[in-house]
């Protein structure tokens, strides 16, 4: 398992609360920049932003971060999934997981109020941009 998908679990059920920064609450954003930094990654923090989506911003940072595009079908657990989110290409992420052979996210989804891990299925599966994988 993905040291990165092996922090981000130890997140589930911390709740969401946008710039969320610790166990206490929790953003999307926040999630990826601390699992990453936890496990040895220099990841930059692009906050403060807006409470609007903006996914011109987060894939920027993905690329300041270092991180590249995987290919389709070669994505695996760890690496940092983009999906759309109220019509912004870009507007949230999440952490590739697999639990019993299930592509899973685990994301601070604001509609759930909290961490979670579920399918990447039918709503998340059709808003999915892409997925990026930090290196080093």
């Amino acid at each position: 398992m993905s040291a990165v998908v092996h922090c981000a679990r130890g997140w589930l059920g911390a709740p969401w609360r946008h710039l969320g920064r610790s166990l206490a609450a929790v953003d999307c954003i926040g999630l990826v920049v601390l699992a990453h930094r936890a496990t040895g990654f220099d990841v930059p923090d692009p906050a403060p932003y807006a409470r609007d989506p903006d996914g011109a911003a987060i894939l920027r940072g993905l690329a300041e971060a270092g991180a590249r595009r995987v290919p389709p079908g070669q994505e695996r657990p760890g690496d940092v999934l983009v999906f759309r989110s109220d019509g912004v290409n870009g507007g949230h992420v999440g952490i590739l997981a697999e639990r019993d052979g299930v592509l899973t996210v685990i994301h601070a989804y604001a509609p759930r109020r909290r961490v979670v891990e579920e399918p990447l299925a039918q709503e998340l599966a059709e808003a999915l941009i892409g997925a990026w994988r930090m290196e080093g």
